[in-house]
Formats: structure tokens, C-alpha cells, sequence
């Protein structure tokens, strides 16, 4: 059985990370969240909490010393996916990459979901532990701007090539410039292990979106940073996020209970 670990740091733990967490321990693997600060105080995150463990993430890596020098949390997550993997080694997850099965019993699991040839992503990975690639792709991230290519990199240096373990598409459907199947029409692939969502780049192009596209595709879907959620989900069924909504509210039957406990933590204004 797989360990699924996953860092996290803020109060902003929203549906996208609770279907995710969620996903995971539906499909039997063991999760471990690895809090950095202070513990969310929602809805979404009280749900989880019972079946899942979590561990100091400063236990793994100083993030609060490394952010209070001056460095940002994107980098400090990177830092500790980094660090985890090389003292522990095993199965590291973004929290947007959603379980549709039980992931592969193997050593490694390297993938991409880049548009850029031979570079690999870092968002699912899988590896023994005390392997000194980690040491350099630690090393050199404190140095240069781009941590899926420092990775890919010291990747290629190492084993000669950046040929993934499994194929890209069973870990990454869709590549990270195509994020807005999430909210269309469109099949679960079921050879698939996961589907990720691309939390950073739905974010950034909610809050600003790059083209007129863009613009008027979330106007016409009315989706906002605010409103992708169960209500959301329902009205839109066909939709991959729609789907993978029913079928994971359908199997652990949460959906009722989860409606009745968010409307009564509204209420109380209590939800960040």
C-alpha cells in the first residue's frame, strides 16, 4: 500500500485540495499531510483530519527559517518535496493531483505533464530514499530560478536520459496549458492513475486571465477563485470535475453530510 504524502501550509485549504485528499484515501492509499504553520480552520480540512496523519513539516525541513530569511513558499514546498524525498524516500503528491486508483507498487514514478520536451514535472513522485539526485536538485534550487527544470536536469545527469517511468498520460492526462478540462466536457480516462488540476495555473488565470478566451470562458462557466465547490460540481455534471465529484461523493457518500456541515459552518462564519 502506497503513502501518500503531501505538504501544506495556510488556511486556504479549499474543495479542490479536500476532493484530492479525499481521492487518495479512497482508493486505500495511507495519507500523510505534512503541515507547515498553523492547522486550517474549515469545513474542508475538519473532514479530513480524522482520516489522515499529520506531521510537522519543520521536521523534514526548516520552512518557516527559510521563509523568514527572505524565501518564498512556492520554493520552500519545492525545498521539502526535495528534502522528503531523499531522508524518506516513497510517494510525494501535489495537493492537486487527484487519485482516480491505487498507484503502482514501484520503486520510481517520474512523469511529465510539460509542453517542453524532455523535461520532467514534479508534482507526483515516487523514489527510494538517500538518492543524491535530491542533494543536487536541493542544492541548485537555491541558486536558479525554475525548479521543474532544475530537476529535469539533474534528472538527465544522473540517468542519462529524461525518459519518464510510466507514460506521461496514466499521471498527467492533460498537459499544465490545457487546465480548463477540468471545468469541460470531458472523459475520465480510466488507464489513468491520476488527473491533475493545476491548482497555481487556474489561480493565476482566475485572478487575472491572460486572453479575452480566457475571460469570457470563465464568465460562461461563472466560475470565479470563490465558487468551484460542490454547488458548482452538481450544476455541471458532465464536466471532468463535475464527474469525478459524483463518483467520489457517490462511493463515500459524503455529499449530504458535507453540504449540511458547510452550510452550518457559514453560518457561523466560521470557514476561511
Amino acid at each position: 500500500m502506497n503513502n501518500a504524502n503531501f505538504f501544506w501550509s495556510g488556511q486556504n485549504f479549499r474543495f479542490l485540495e479536500y476532493i484530492v485528499i479525499k481521492s487518495h484515501i479512497s482508493v486505500g492509499h495511507e495519507v500523510s499531510i505534512w503541515l507547515h504553520g498553523d492547522r486550517p480552520n474549515n469545513e474542508y480540512w475538519k473532514m479530513l483530519e480524522p482520516n489522515v496523519t499529520i506531521k510537522d513539516a519543520d521536521v523534514i525541513f526548516n520552512t518557516s527559517d527559510f521563509i523568514s530569511k527572505g524565501g518564498t513558499l512556492r520554493t520552500a514546498s519545492d525545498l521539502w518535496r526535495f528534502n522528503y524525498l531523499y531522508q524518506n524516500g516513497g510517494l510525494y503528491c501535489d495537493t492537486d493531483a487527484f487519485a482516480l486508483k491505487a498507484f503502482p507498487e514501484t520503486e520510481w514514478i517520474v512523469c511529465s505533464a510539460e509542453t517542453i520536451p524532455g523535461t520532467l514535472s514534479i508534482g507526483v513522485l515516487k523514489a527510494p530514499p538517500n538518492h543524491p539526485m535530491f542533494l543536487d536538485c536541493i542544492s541548485l534550487i537555491k541558486n536558479y530560478w525554475g525548479n521543474v527544470l532544475v530537476f529535469s536536469q539533474v534528472y538527465k545527469q544522473y540517468f542519462g536520459n529524461a525518459n519518464p517511468t510510466h507514460k506521461n498520460e496514466l499521471f498527467y492526462p492533460y498537459k499544465w496549458n490545457e487546465y480548463k478540462k477540468l471545468f469541460k466536457r470531458t472523459t475520465i480516462p480510466m488507464e489513468a492513475f491520476s488527473i491533475h488540476f493545476y491548482s497555481n495555473v487556474l489561480e493565476n488565470q482566475l485572478r487575472n486571465p491572460k486572453t479575452y478566451y480566457d475571460k469570457y470562458f470563465f464568465m460562461m462557466n461563472k466560475l470565479n477563485s470563490t465558487n468551484i465547490d460542490i454547488e458548482w460540481c452538481e450544476k455541471h455534471p458532465a464536466t471532468l470535475l463535475g464527474k469525478l465529484w459524483r463518483s467520489l461523493s457517490m462511493e463515500s457518500g459524503v455529499t449530504n453530510s458535507l453540504k449540511n456541515n458547510l452550510k452550518t459552518c457559514n453560518e457561523y462564519n466560521i470557514c476561511s
